[in-house]
């Protein structure tokens, strides 16, 4: 097992399915928007197909994470799956069925899959929160963000004056830097918080300045596309994110564990439901074509599942 980074700086965790598992320690942490590459030094291919698990069963989740025919041969493009989810939670926890590829076809139309094939499979997937303290050293750096992420600096110093933090974009108009937003406190402070979301695609310049607005360093940020799969929990009585948007073509994951009643989800129509107990989901697209889908829990004889809208 190893890790490393590609041109973009994004974090890739290498693991070996040479002997149709996962390793048994996994020491890497692993955040949202890492890529995973899968290394098969046989000659058999070897497919990987999302699970969940339901006590010590384990079953096919529709329209999951997949990866088929891994070879030894395969291109680092045929065998890396990105880790692209919008999360509410801290955590998610991912299970993958890892099966040779001439094997698969006995359990493609199979709901449940033999454990021996997912038990060992598993990886907790961390929220992408970027916390950093800041020191009096000049820290110049690049991080790379996705539309959602959170960066949040702090610093403490002896330094006389302290920092300040500006965001800056370029204008290539100008071919010079603008100042994102007027910032509420101009003055620089021995002691002080920054905390940022990033809605937009694109470059931000964070500029650390001193009292006299010189520049101490410079964190860049890029920022990507949007994470890919949206995931909503559920528990025994709330849904959350209840209200969520999407475009077309996204991937809702909805997960649950309940401890009380065994639930699934059904679509209902609006008018149908007590405004209460109404749980909803946006679909936003172009104005002509923005719909909206209303769902609510209800009562079936599983106590876990995973459902994929598309």
């Amino acid at each position: 097992m190893s890790n490393d980074t590609n041109d973009d700086e994004e974090t890739i965790h290498r693991i070996d399915i040479t002997t149709g598992s996962f390793p048994q320690q996994i020491t890497d942490r692993f955040e949202n928007g890492d890529t995973i590459e899968f290394e098969n030094n046989q000659t058999d291919e070897f497919d990987i197909f999302q699970v969940y698990k339901d006590e010590n069963n384990f079953y096919r989740v529709d329209n999951g994470l997949t990866l088929l025919n891994i070879s030894k041969t395969s291109s680092n493009k045929e065998r890396r799956l990105p880790i692209s989810f919008v999360l509410n939670q801290s955590e998610i926890d991912l299970y993958f069925c890892v099966i040779r590829s001439n094997e698969h076809e006995t359990y493609s139309k199979s709901r449940q899959i033999d454990r021996r094939f997912c038990e060992k499979n598993h990886l907790i997937i961390h929220k992408n929160e970027l916390k950093i303290t800041l020191t009096d050293n000049k820290e110049s750096q690049k991080i790379v963000l996705r539309q959602g992420d959170t960066i949040e600096l702090d610093w403490i110093t002896k330094r006389t004056g302290g920092y300040r933090i500006e965001e800056k974009k370029y204008c290539p108009i100008s071919g010079g830097l603008y100042r994102v937003e007027q910032m509420a406190n101009l003055s620089a402070n021995t002691k002080g918080n920054f905390r940022k979301v990033f809605h937009e695609c694109g470059t931000s310049f964070l500029f650390r300045l001193t009292e006299t607005n010189q520049i101490h360093d410079i964190i860049v940020c890029v920022i990507k596309d949007k994470y890919r799969i949206t995931s909503v929990e559920l528990t025994d009585t709330n849904i959350q994110p209840n209200v969520i948007q999407i475009e077309q073509n996204d991937i809702v994951q909805f997960q649950w564990n309940t401890k009380q009643q065994k639930q699934t989800l059904g679509q209902i129509e609006p008018f149908n439901v007590d405004q209460q107990t109404q749980q909803s989901i946006e679909v936003c697209g172009e104005i002509r074509n923005e719909t909206s889908f209303f769902f609510c829990f209800l009562v079936e004889n599983r106590r876990r599942t995973f459902l994929l809208a598309v």
